[in-house]
């Protein structure tokens, strides 16, 4: 005889399996609601540094090393090539403006300056005698004239005497004729020849000019060749001391080559290079600071080069007040101050910006738990970053590199 088969237990077996699973996504659901699914980094302590954000006075600075120059320094070159004859005084002496230095020996210089001063001096005699020539012939020109005009008042007084006679019938008609011709033709002539005289009197003016200009620009040229030779003698151009004097007898000097230099040591200056990232914010009257012996003294900016090489570009600046002991050739650390102080919320600095730009950081609360947070910084100096937003001061900060935490979301910090 069959028998009806109980399905409850299987169903309660099914029912049971169902609630688990639906238990289990819960828990799951709840895991991830409560953060369970975040991803944290477990950090010792040791290997990450913390800073603290505090409110204070805020200085914004760029330190650059400066190197003590003198205040002016002439550079001498040679002029002219030549061989060393004479060296008149020694590297690192004193010397006064004119005094002489060194003296090169240079005969093709000597023979082309005598050839050229041949041609210039034959230049000029050849303009002189234009001229001399031109003033021989404005003379013929005015004893001419003069000769004219005199022949001229003579005929004219014979005429006079002629007309009474040929009007008194006492002079024959062809010889009256004849004479009045003559008359008409001094007077045709002599108008010519005032005009030869006032052409050439223009011509002269002109041409007269012209030789004047031709005869001194030759001066002028002569006094440069004997000045070129005394090129062969380097001088001093200013007092000061010579430094960098490369010249031995009989050594040969190519023309434009660096022989000396001379620094004027009543004062000096700082050159410093600065990066090119600042060229905009730098500029004439910037100061600064730097300690020389135990005290702080005061420097300034008053010259900017613009040339940049190698990503930086250079400035002097000039001691402000009493100026301190120094030496050519010592370096200072200034602190080049590229804007007024001014309190600020300020976070210290750290290797921490290379990974986020400065955009976020990881916070750490009292239980040692870091977290991230959106941050906004300003200005920056060796040692501290403005703080614009999402930070305030008592907040601590991790300020050591992030490559390591694979940008987690929390850091457990042991």
């Amino acid at each position: 005889m069959d028998r009806a088969i109980d399905t409850r237990p299987a169903r309660r077996r099914r029912l049971l399996y169902a609630s688990g699973v639906g238990l289990l996504v819960l828990v799951a659901l709840v895991a991830l609601s409560t953060g369970l699914g975040r991803s944290r980094v477990r950090v010792e302590a040791a290997k990450v540094t913390v800073g603290t954000v505090q409110q204070g006075l805020f200085k914004e600075f760029i330190p650059v090393t400066g190197t003590v120059q003198p205040i002016q320094t002439v550079f001498l070159d040679a002029l002219e090539g030549g061989t060393v004859k004479h060296r008149f005084v020694e590297d690192g002496s004193m010397v006064s403006a004119g005094q002489p230095i060194i003296e090169l020996s240079n005969p093709q210089l000597h023979m082309d300056a005598i050839n050229r001063e041949a041609q210039l001096l034959d230049q000029q005699n050849n303009l002189r005698n234009t001229r001399l020539a031109m003033d021989q012939q404005t003379t013929r020109l005015r004893d001419e004239l003069l000769n004219l005009e005199k022949d001229l008042k003579r005929l004219e007084r014979d005429q006079r005497v002629d007309d009474r006679l040929v009007k008194d019938s006492l002079l024959a008609r062809n010889a009256y004729l004849s004479s009045l011709e003559n008359l008409h033709y001094m007077r045709e002539k002599r108008k010519l020849v005032a005009a030869n005289v006032r052409s050439d009197s223009l011509f002269r003016f002109s041409q007269v000019g012209s030789i004047t200009s031709n005869l001194a620009l030759i001066d002028q040229n002569l006094a440069f060749l004997r000045d070129n030779l005394q090129n062969l003698v380097i001088k001093a151009p200013i007092d000061g001391q010579l430094s960098g004097l490369n010249a031995e007898l009989g050594q040969t000097k190519q023309r434009g080559e660096r022989l000396a230099q001379i620094d004027v040591l009543e004062s000096f200056k700082v050159r410093a290079r600065i990066p090119e990232h600042y060229v905009s914010r730098v500029s004439i009257g910037l100061q600064g600071t730097f300690t020389h012996a135990g005290q702080e003294h005061a420097i300034e900016i008053f010259k900017v080069y613009p040339e940049v090489s190698n990503g930086e570009f250079d400035v002097d600046l000039r001691f402000v007040g009493v100026s301190p002991d120094v030496r050519r050739g010592q370096t200072f650390q200034v602190r080049l101050q590229l804007s007024e102080d001014m309190q600020a919320v300020m976070l210290p600095r750290g290797p921490f910006f290379q990974d986020t730009g400065g955009q976020w950081v990881y916070a750490v609360d009292a239980e040692g738990k870091a977290t991230k947070r959106d941050v906004r910084l300003g200005r920056q100096n060796p040692e501290m970053y403005e703080v614009l937003e999402g930070l305030a001061p008592g907040d601590r900060v991790v300020t050591s590199r992030y490559a390591a935490f694979n940008d987690a979301d929390e850091l457990l910090i042991q």
